[in-house]
């Protein structure tokens, strides 16, 4: 499969449509790519006009928001479930509860992209109160072995 089938493939479709086939060395790639897409959103450009992701086009402003929130709250995911510490870049913590409070206010939300609100007090940490927006709840552990 050529770049531009694979670009398209990425960006084309939509959440749920299919599950992403992850290669074996997943965890080895994964620095490298995360290194891609903060050099890719240090360039100015990236941040204006119009683009695609998840089947859907939006504003360039809009998807800097939209990968802030992936990565704080799939980074917490990660974490929470592996039992590391997680401390987010607090930038993209602000980004992503911001993205989250608007998001939490969507009459219609329950369901689709983000589960119900998870009420956390607020005057919780503000990592706390974005995971709770996302849906998911912040005082979560895996099960024991």
């Amino acid at each position: 499969m050529d770049s531009r089938a694979v670009i398209t493939a990425r960006t084309g479709t939509p959440p749920g449509t299919a599950v992403p086939v992850l290669p074996a060395c997943w965890r080895e790639e994964l620095p490298g790519v995360l290194g891609e897409l903060a050099e890719a959103w240090r360039d100015p450009a990236a941040w204006s006009g119009m683009t695609r992701a998840g089947g859907v086009d939006l504003p360039g402003s809009v998807a800097a928001v939209v990968a802030a929130d992936e990565l704080v709250v799939h980074g917490w995911d990660l974490a929470r479930a592996t039992g590391l510490e997680y401390v987010p870049d607090p930038a993209a913590l602000r980004a992503s509860y911001g993205f989250l409070r608007e998001a939490a206010q969507d009459a219609g939300r329950g369901g689709g992209i983000f589960g119900a609100v998870v009420s956390v007090p607020e005057g919780a940490p503000l990592l706390e109160r974005a995971i709770g927006l996302s849906g998911r709840d912040p005082a979560w552990t895996p099960p024991s072995p």
